[in-house]
């Protein structure tokens, strides 16, 4: 029995030949599944990185949208790894936005003058960092030599206009003189002629004159009469040059006029050469140098660091929630310590994100509204030199 068994087991399952035959067949089997394997593997990984990359910044928009967990908001990506998380409670219950730091009342380019047209800057009269006035000037133009130029020649001229004006006035006043003078002698003239005419009358009359003499004391006082009309009309001509009316000085007065007006605008035409600041605040950035034109970017940006704001773009689901007076508090990897303020004033169109997180999972097309934090001024003190600094506000909500 025991043989029989050892028999069988010692019985070969399968041909020899055959098992030699077939071993390669199998091992080119084995090796074949395992690069589809792996090529499945692969296939599956690449389908999972497209569907991460691009269902899910479409799902988390989706939730948003339907006022899912305001963690999702634009800013709860940047804030889910950073230190001094708070609890989730008090999470859910603030309003977390993206924002950046700018000056009270933005920033402003500054342009150049009106009438500039191609002119470049000469000198530059401030420095970055340095405070300005209101109408200060902080830079020239090489326009200026021409247009000051311009003012000399309108000066002259206003001199040579005033002592043309002085001559009219003095000769209209020598002339009025001489024709009263000539006007009085006519009158004398014209007495005498008048008698002698009455005379030859007489004389005539008695036939002890002759007809020549009549005629010829007639003619002279005919004369006389003539000399005193035109001496009269001279009088009445100049005399207007003691008020003021005579028309020769009334025309210098004009030609005067035109002169004091060339001279106002030659002196309006100089602020052309000039870059002036509109409005207090300090130099932030100088776009043109000496001797470049400046483009369209201005010729520097000033701003009134002396009291910061931050400007957050606030989810507009969350918007709701944000309050005139709520107190913020703004963070970012830059600033030394966390900044304090206030909500001041809340936007009212509501407009795409232009603050963007780094993060994959980011909403690039989140619609925001801007909310205007006002920061105290501890924080503007701490926060002046970061002007468009990227930062994280958190406006506390929930009640104290």
């Amino acid at each position: 029995m025991l043989e029989v068994v050892k028999d069988r087991v010692a019985l070969p399952l399968e041909d020899p030949g055959k098992a030699e035959a077939s071993a390669p067949s199998s091992h080119a089997r084995g090796g074949g599944s395992w690069w589809r394997r792996l090529l499945l593997a692969g296939l599956l990984l690449g389908l999972g990185l497209i569907a991460g990359i691009y269902l899910q910044p479409l799902a988390v928009r989706i939730l948003a949208i339907a006022g899912g967990d305001p963690a999702r908001s634009p800013a709860a990506t940047v804030l889910g790894k950073g230190e001094g998380q708070p609890s989730g409670d008090e999470r859910a219950l603030d309003v977390v936005a993206l924002g950046r730091l700018v000056p009270n009342g933005g920033v402003l380019a500054v342009a150049l003058p009106n009438g500039a047209g191609d002119a470049r800057i000469a000198r530059l009269l401030v420095n970055e960092g340095e405070p300005v006035a209101a109408g200060q000037i902080v830079a020239e133009l090489d326009n200026m030599p021409a247009l000051l130029a311009a003012r000399a020649s309108a000066e002259s001229n206003l001199k040579a206009q005033r002592a043309s004006m002085e001559q009219v006035r003095s000769s209209m006043r020598a002339n009025l003189a001489e024709s009263r003078a000539n006007h009085a002698a006519a009158e004398a003239t014209l007495t005498l002629a008048n008698q002698e005419l009455e005379r030859q009358t007489r004389l005539a009359a008695s036939n002890s004159t002759t007809q020549v003499l009549i005629e010829q004391a007639r003619a002279n006082a005919a004369k006389a009469q003539a000399d005193l009309d035109r001496t009269a009309a001279l009088v009445e001509r100049y005399s207007g040059a003691e008020t003021g009316n005579q028309s020769d000085i009334v025309l210098a007065e004009r030609n005067l006029d035109l002169a004091r007006a060339n001279l106002a605008r030659a002196n309006e035409d100089l602020a052309a050469g000039r870059v002036v600041a509109p409005r207090p605040g300090s130099v932030l950035e100088i776009h043109a140098r000496v001797g470049e034109k400046p483009s369209d970017s201005g010729v520097m940006t000033i701003g009134d660091v002396t009291r910061m704001t931050a400007e957050l773009e606030v989810y507009q689901t969350e918007v709701k929630k944000v309050e005139l007076g709520q107190i913020v508090s703004i963070t970012a990897q830059a600033l030394p310590a966390p900044l304090t303020g206030r909500v001041t004033r809340i936007g009212q169109i509501v407009g795409r994100q232009s603050v963007m997180s780094t993060e994959p999972a980011a909403n690039a097309d989140a619609r925001i509204v801007k909310v205007i934090v006002t920061l105290d001024a501890k924080s503007s003190v701490s926060a002046h030199a970061y002007t468009n600094l990227e930062v994280i506000g958190r406006t506390r909500t929930k009640a104290e």
